[in-house]
């Protein structure tokens, strides 16, 4: 599995970084402020953040804070960050019901795309929508390195 994802960009750094994503569970779901989509997997780790709605983060923590995303399985769109709802709550809420699986395989689909395949046959896309260039992805892993795809950037490894 963590080759398939590798495979796709191409970079021993960023091969590195993923190995260890592969086959963790997902442990936290959550849509944030202005939309953003945040998933935690592998193990909870509390953060100490008393105004944080959990109490804790993914030991792995995948999303995005400004692009567009939707979440698919077998043709059909079970949530997406454009959903009419009346509040952010009910789009959490209607996230929540998912039942996200493990990571197969992140990589670019175009220029513009990210998407994640998940090993229930589900993945998620996320979408550049604005021309400011905004990062569209981001892996937060636990060693203190994050990934960021952006349009203009491409595949960037970080240290926090």
């Amino acid at each position: 599995m963590a080759v398939k994802m590798a495979k796709k960009l191409r970079d021993s750094c960023l091969k590195n970084i993923l190995i260890g994503l592969t086959g963790k569970a997902c442990c936290r779901q959550r849509v944030g402020r202005r939309r953003s989509l945040s998933l935690g997997f592998g193990d909870k780790i509390p953060h100490g953040r008393a105004r944080l709605i959990d109490d804790f983060y993914g030991e792995w923590e995948i999303g995005t804070y400004s692009a567009a995303w939707r979440i698919v399985s077998k043709e059909k769109l079970l949530c997406g960050s454009q959903d009419v709802v009346d509040t952010l709550e009910d789009l959490d809420r209607r996230l929540s019901e998912i039942q996200i699986g493990q990571i197969e395989s992140i990589y670019s689909t175009s220029k513009f795309d990210v998407r994640v395949d998940l090993n229930n046959g589900i993945h998620i896309d996320f979408f550049e929508v604005d021309s400011e260039g905004d990062e569209v992805f981001h892996i937060f892993s636990p060693n203190e390195q994050y990934l960021t795809y952006s349009v203009q950037g491409g595949w960037k490894v970080q240290n926090l």
